[in-house]
């Protein structure tokens, strides 16, 4: 009588084979010397990992991998560590030093990734890890940092919100009257996340002006957010159609929301 071997032992076969394969290729005595090879080697990982190889197994090698300048190696090997935390906190420990030295390189964008990375790897136990790199991030002198770190915030409040005191709190209503609009807009949906039990965030004459500026300099998410936040604030009498006139480009948006939001502000 003939065997047959089931397709899913003939698939968990290979992929047993192609992770020992892979763990050999890491252990290639060039690979660190090899930035062409080793990008390679990470490609294939990500590769196996999107069609549902269980690739742990070369973890430490990807720690080690995220030593270098290239910063399509580094994104890789981010996405492969966040994809990993959750589903094995053990091995999550092995990259928190790593991610936080990334956090403090003189690259920016480097900087940046490293922050999103470390605050998406959504292990509570962790998370005190990213409260050091979050604060110096809000006060980086690079918009990609400081916009990512605002948005870090949010993500701790979600998964550890004792982190979040008053300190960051005000931080975070600094940042709304930052000059780099990306970071403003992430700041207001930042607060209105973390203070959502409270109303969302509070809306000063001072805010509403500086918003109101640089809501037609915003994505339309962010539009979004700065018109539902703004039709909060009260105008007096002197001021509202100045108020009025500041987000009249709104009008004009492509987007549905953002005209029935201005409309709304317009009514009010």
């Amino acid at each position: 009588m003939a065997t047959y071997i089931s397709s899913d032992t003939l698939f968990a076969s290979t992929h047993r084979s192609e992770v020992t394969e892979l763990l050999q290729f890491f252990k290639n005595n060039n690979l660190e010397r090899d930035e062409e090879l080793q990008l390679h080697a990470v490609k294939r990982v990500i590769a196996y990992m999107t069609l549902g190889v269980d690739v742990s197994p070369v973890f430490t090698h990807m720690v080690m991998a995220s030593n270098t300048r290239s910063i399509v190696q580094k994104k890789l090997v981010y996405l492969y560590l966040c994809n990993y935390a959750e589903s094995h906190p053990d091995l999550s420990l092995l990259c928190i030093n790593t991610l936080r030295k990334d956090c403090t390189d003189h690259n920016p964008m480097i900087r940046g990734l490293a922050l999103r990375a470390i605050s998406s790897l959504r292990l509570p136990h962790l998370m005190e890890y990213l409260v050091p790199p979050a604060r110096d991030g809000l006060k980086d002198h690079a918009p990609y940092v400081r916009k990512t770190a605002v948005m870090a915030c949010a993500k701790l409040h979600n998964l550890a919100p004792s982190y979040i005191d008053e300190e960051f709190v005000n931080y975070l209503y600094d940042m709304l009257l930052d000059k780099d609009t990306s970071v403003a807009t992430n700041s207001v949906l930042a607060l209105n996340q973390i203070l959502a039990e409270e109303g969302g965030m509070a809306v000063t004459p001072e805010i509403a002006g500086h918003l109101m500026n640089i809501v037609d300099e915003a994505r339309e998410g962010g539009q979004c957010a700065i018109l539902e936040t703004l039709k909060k604030y009260q105008p007096d009498e002197s001021t509202i159609y100045d108020a009025m006139n500041m987000v009249e480009p709104s009008l004009s948006s492509c987007n549905s929301a953002v005209r029935q939001l201005r409309r709304g502000l317009e009514g009010g």
